[in-house]
Parts: structure tokens; C-alpha cells; sequence
């Protein structure tokens, strides 16, 4: 009798447990580039979107939260290139799009600060471990002099990668919560793989992080 209602009591904390589980939707911009903008990389805006899951830990203010989120965490470079290829010395100037997209699972944790009865401030700080589906580069190129192997003046490069990167870094963030709407800004600080040949051409240093900010319109169910 005794184990049967430690049983029962253990199912009802369970359920109550489950039922603080709130589940949300976010998306809105990113504002991505490699290697913390050095040498010719730019900021790239693009856009992000997906769902996450916010599990309390306890009775405590704090949250475990995580999810899965589609984004684009792209570059952008432009800069000018003088090369000689041993008949002849030219220069030209270039401008290139990286187009990176990710499936992102954030590892997060968030403390809830209540502001009034409707208004949450929740920080958050945490990791994330992301996968590269597909990676693109298209570089418009305008060159100050003709050369006998290419005798055009402007010229588009474009390349698809082939193999597919796992991403991890850290994150931290803040949240502003109105009854279920957010806003959430965040930012990520990862090291990718570095021997991708998209991600080579100017020798970039390596020991700069990738950025990602994230600017999240969201809404939890």
C-alpha cells in the first residue's frame, strides 16, 4: 500500500513537473561574420527560426533551456588583391558573400527576474553545438588590368562545399519577456572547422572567433 501511493505521489510531481515545461517559437535576423570581422570579413545579415523548449530546474528561478533552430551564419568580405602570377602583375577588387547555413542546438541557462507581474528580464549563458547543411560562396571580381589567362574585366566566382562541419561555442544572451511574447538579443562565439576550402582563400587568422548575433521576436506556448 505504502509503495503504491510513493508511486502515485511520484507520478503527480512528475506531472506537475512536466506542466511548468513551456515550449516557444522564435526567429528574426542574424548578423554573422568570420573570423570577429578581421582582415577583409564583414558583418552579414540574414535570418534565423525554430522552436525551444524551457525546462525550470526545480523550484529555483533558473531554467534549463535548449531547442533547434534553422539560421544563416554567413560573412561577407570586400577588399582589393594585388597578385603576380609570374608573366604579370595585376590587382583587383573583390566582393564576396558566404552563405552558411546551420541547424543550432542552444545549451543554455536562464534566471528569471521579475520586473512586475507581466515583465521578465531572463539572462542566459550557455553552449551551442551546430551542423553546416550547406555552404556557398559568390565573389564578383573587378580586375584593374587584362591578363592572358583571363582577359575579362569583371568576373563571378561561385562555390558549393561538399562536406559538412560541426560548429560548437558559447553563447550568452538577454530576454525580455511580456506575458508570453520576447525579445531576445544573443550572441555566439564559435570555432568551426578551419580547413574548409571556402573559408581559406586570404589565409584569414585563425585564432579569431566566428560571430553571430541574434535578434528573436518569440512567443512561448
Amino acid at each position: 500500500m505504502k509503495k503504491t501511493i510513493i508511486l502515485i505521489a511520484l507520478i503527480f510531481v512528475s506531472i506537475a513537473t512536466m506542466s511548468q515545461i513551456k515550449f516557444g517559437v522564435r526567429g528574426g535576423m542574424t548578423l554573422s561574420s568570420y573570423y570577429s570581422t578581421q582582415d577583409f570579413y564583414k558583418f552579414k545579415p540574414s535570418f534565423h527560426f525554430g522552436g525551444i523548449v524551457d525546462i525550470p530546474i526545480a523550484t529555483s528561478k533558473f531554467s534549463f533551456v535548449t531547442g533547434l533552430y534553422f539560421a544563416d551564419k554567413g560573412s561577407k568580405e570586400d577588399g582589393n588583391i594585388i597578385e603576380n602570377n609570374f608573366t604579370n602583375v595585376y590587382g583587383y577588387s573583390f566582393k564576396t558573400t558566404y552563405d552558411d547555413y546551420q541547424l543550432e542546438l542552444p545549451l543554455l541557462f536562464t534566471y528569471k527576474i521579475p520586473l512586475n507581474e507581466n515583465l521578465t528580464i531572463n539572462p542566459q549563458i550557455g553552449f551551442y553545438v551546430s551542423y553546416t547543411l550547406l555552404m556557398e560562396m559568390e565573389e564578383s571580381r573587378v580586375y584593374s588590368r587584362d591578363y592572358a589567362s583571363n582577359p575579362e574585366t569583371n568576373v563571378t566566382i561561385i562555390r558549393h562545399a561538399s562536406d559538412k562541419i560541426i560548429n560548437i561555442g558559447a553563447n550568452a544572451g538577454v530576454s525580455l519577456f511580456y506575458k508570453n511574447y520576447s525579445f531576445t538579443y544573443s550572441c555566439d562565439l564559435g570555432y568551426p572547422n578551419r580547413n574548409h576550402y571556402l573559408r581559406d582563400v586570404w589565409n584569414a587568422p585563425s585564432d579569431y572567433p566566428d560571430i553571430c548575433m541574434f535578434f528573436s521576436l518569440g512567443y512561448n506556448f
